[in-house]
Formats: C-alpha cells, structure tokens, sequence
C-alpha cells in the first residue's frame, strides 16, 4: 500500500563546508574579494586575492562561467547537453560541449571503478523518489515503479567520444550529473581565476572546493568540515589547506521522513532505494574537484565498511563520519590521516 511523505526536507546541497579565513591587516590588497550567489541548487562563494579595481570583471568572469556549466550539464535546462542526450534515441551520437565529454567520462570510470556505486544514469531513480526535476514526491513509490525504474539504469550503456565531443547510448538511459557536475562548476570557476593571472583563491560551490596557493602573509586556508548533525550545525574538524581539491557530502541535510524513518536523498543505484547505513559525512581530496566529487558520491553509496576499503584500494585520501550509538566515528585514509594528525597536534 502507497504511504504518503508525511514531512519532506528537500534542502538544497548535500552539506556545507564552512570557511575561515585569518584576521588580515588593513593595508590595501591583504583582504581577498570575496563574490557569493546561487547556481546548481546551493550556494557559492569564491575569495580570491586581486586587485579592488578588478573586482566587477571577475564577478561577471565567476557568473558567466557558473551559467556556462549549468547550461550545458543540468537536467533542469530544456537545451543542455544533458537534456537533449536523455532525450535522444539510442544509438544516435548526439554532439555535447568538451567540457560534458569530460564530466561525462570521469563519472564512467568512478562508475566502472566502484562496480556501479556512482551511476550517472540515476535520473530515473531521483525522478521517482522526489530528488529531480520533476519535483517532489507524493508517495512511497510502488515496487513496480522501482521496476520500471531500475530497467533505466546502468552507466555500461553509455558511450562517450572526445574528438569530436559525443555521446551514445546503447540502450534507453537518462544522465543526471548532480553526483559530479558541482565539482566541475568549483574546477571551471579556479580555471578561469587561474586564466586571468591569479594563484592564491578559494572556491566552494555547495561544499566543493577547489584552493589554490596560500594567502598573502603567508598563512594557509583554514577549512572547517561540518558536524553531521542535522539538529544543528557545528565544527567537527578543521584542516589548514593551500593547493588542494575537496569534497564533502552527507545525508543530513536532505532527506525526508515517513512514520518515523528517514530517507536519505542519495540513492543506492544498484537496489533503487535510499541508502541505509550509518555513515553520515564523506570528505575527499582528489586532483581535481570534479573527481573528488564524483568519489564522495560513491562512497556515501557504498557505506562506511565498503567506502573505507575502497578508499585503501584506491589510494584515495577520505575521512569518514559514522553515526554510531555512541557518538560520531571517525575513519581517514591518505592525505586526512596526515592532516588530522597535525590537527591534534
């Protein structure tokens, strides 16, 4: 019998990373500029250390690339890329942008890599359980929508082309690259920063970074990774960073309830249904966001057991939060171990 959403938290981003920058002294140029708006369904923010008199030309610079990428990958725009692919026949090579070839590319090899733990073709399964374009959902979906559903999905159907930039797909299958095109909105905005001449600048797009340099005095960025606490927010660890790609997502802050148990909003592709286990948060530090994001996605899937022992096999530097009786538990591989431990120094 179909149950109704009897409360429904649909809040945009996964998780918010907070910033921190150190007190600067008041002489000109030692305070970044710093822009903030909307795009992708979160919020942005990028602080970059330039010149005031430049301040307007990158502004226009960070809202043209942002619009650049949400143009192209998002499900939401009836002409993206993304859109008119899912809405191609299969079989047919529909021409995409460079910049989807390669978001595109990377989500299928995490995909191969995780045996199906990030799956780019989940549109289906986020349309069902209220997460996609289609807005929210009503009710529990029915077991033969779940069906129906799960014949849509499986990212081995798709195939991509760089020269000239394409996609195919083989089978019927429809891309959502909310898991991974977040990460490359932070990538794309640090390329343009680093185009127009500049090195030391933070970038955090719905709790993606991308950093580059230190600041002027010297000093590192200080990141504070969020306490997955969905009653209140709060600092549970904070890393001094320059040069770095980072990406945190958790499940407490969009879900849903329904008699009294939780949904979360990331689905496991490979059973159709929100994950159930208690890893609450999952950061990442790769070469590049888009990667990073990409890996967090798969390992919030994949739980924390799996996630640990694919982040050892990968060589991927994570930290892992696990919500247990007992509090919260913490696990890191990498790079985290090393900055935890200065941390605690």
């Amino acid at each position: 019998m179909t149950r109704p959403l009897h409360k429904l938290w649909l809040i945009k981003g996964c998780l918010w990373a907070l910033l921190f920058v150190s007190a600067c002294s008041s002489e000109p140029g030692d305070e970044p500029l710093r822009f903030a708006g909307g795009t992708m369904g979160t919020d942005y923010t990028v602080q970059v250390f330039a010149p005031e008199s430049e301040k307007l030309t990158l502004e226009v610079g960070i809202q043209r690339t942002l619009r650049r990428v949400v143009s192209s990958t998002s499900v939401y725009e009836p002409r993206s890329d993304i859109t008119r692919f899912n809405e191609a026949e299969p079989g047919e090579w529909v021409e995409v942008s460079e910049e989807v070839a390669k978001i595109v590319a990377a989500g299928l090899e995490v995909a191969e890599r995780t045996e199906g733990a990030f799956e780019p073709t989940i549109l289906p399964l986020v349309n069902l359980w209220g997460f996609g374009p289609r807005g929210r959902a009503e009710e529990i979906p029915e077991e033969d929508e779940l069906e129906a559903a799960m014949a849509m999905i499986g990212w081995e159907a798709i195939e991509v082309r760089m020269d000239p930039p394409a996609l195919r797909k083989s089978e019927p299958r429809e891309i959502d690259l909310g898991g991974i095109a977040k990460g490359y909105g932070a990538d794309a905005v640090a390329a343009y920063l680093k185009d127009q001449g500049y090195s030391q600048f933070l970038v955090e797009l719905g709790g993606d970074m991308s950093i580059r340099g230190g600041k002027p005095d010297g000093s590192l960025w200080r990141i504070a990774i969020e306490k997955p606490d969905e009653a209140q927010r709060g600092i549970y660890r904070i890393l001094e960073l320059e040069d770095a790609d980072l990406v945190t997502s958790g499940d407490y802050r969009n879900y849903f309830e329904v008699d009294g148990e939780r949904y979360s909003h990331t689905i496991d592709p490979r059973t159709g249904f929100p994950v159930d286990h208690r890893l609450a948060s999952v950061s990442v530090i790769a070469e590049s966001s888009l990667l990073a994001d990409a890996w967090a996605t798969a390992l919030m899937v994949l739980g924390p057991e799996q996630a640990l022992e694919t982040a050892e096999r990968e060589a991927l530097s994570v930290l892992l939060i696990e919500r247990t009786d007992d509090g919260f538990v913490e696990q890191s591989t990498g790079e985290f171990t090393r900055l935890l431990a200065e941390e605690n120094e």
